[in-house]
């Protein structure tokens, strides 16, 4: 599950919703004056290669918005971590990918790297693994009553880990519910989950070119949540 084959040292100029054919954005995508180039490794993830001592790395596990679509390569959140906390942060990110898959993922790390920290931005709720594909919302199968349980099952089994886990959402992780059931969904999260660390919902302060995912402003605030969290917990 750490390699994924169809983008080992693969170079592109226009990734998923990044592009003038599929952003949300046509104007601000032309208008947008950062140059991005999505260069993957030997893993297939966008980031630099691995050292040979994993020993006090970060992994940083997540979606597109961990992978940084939209946005240079140098502004993505495990960058600017990398760049703050002077740490080697290992990006472990793929496109699409539901809850269901980043809890395996971190499993995976878990119990195979035994590492110190990792920090996840958990992906939107209605997104569910079936058949071994990460899917959509498929209101026929998914609720928001099983949305929630599923989410909180997944949260559950990776702080059962013995690592320290740092949470985080992305942006709107309740958009696709109605306002009393997002009311009801940050309610039962709050007391469900609160645990030592809780959940950083992250606030988006502007666009990546792709104009759907967050940009620098916005990496610059969730990292610095981040290092708060990380410096409580290594006191």
């Amino acid at each position: 599950m750490l390699i994924i084959p169809d983008l080992i040292n693969v170079t592109r100029h226009f990734n998923g919703l990044d592009s003038l054919e599929l952003c949300y954005d046509r104007e601000h995508w032309l208008n947008y004056n950062k140059k991005i180039t999505y260069k993957y490794n030997s893993r297939g993830f966008r980031d630099d290669e691995w050292p040979e001592d994993l020993s006090n790395v970060i992994w940083c596990v997540g979606d597109s918005f961990t992978v940084g679509t939209g946005q240079p390569f140098d502004e993505i959140w495990p960058r600017l971590l990398q760049t703050k906390i002077g740490k080697r942060c290992l990006n472990i990110s793929q496109e699409g990918m539901s809850n269901d898959t980043i809890a395996l993922m971190i499993h995976e790390i878990v119990n195979t790297y035994a590492p110190k920290n990792v920090v996840v931005m958990w992906s939107y709720l209605h997104r569910r693994k079936v058949n071994n594909i990460d899917v959509h919302h498929n209101k026929k199968d998914f609720g928001d009553k099983q949305d929630l349980e599923n989410f909180c099952k997944n949260y559950e089994s990776v702080e059962k880990l013995p690592t320290n886990i740092i949470h985080t959402l992305v942006p709107y992780a309740f958009k696709h519910f109605g306002k009393h059931v997002r009311n009801f969904t940050k309610y039962a999260i709050d007391k469900q989950l609160s645990k030592k660390t809780g959940i950083i919902e992250c606030k988006q302060l502007d666009r990546a070119r792709d104009g759907n995912h967050f940009d620098i402003k916005t990496s610059e605030l969730i990292t610095t949540e981040i290092v708060k969290l990380l410096e409580n917990t290594s006191k």
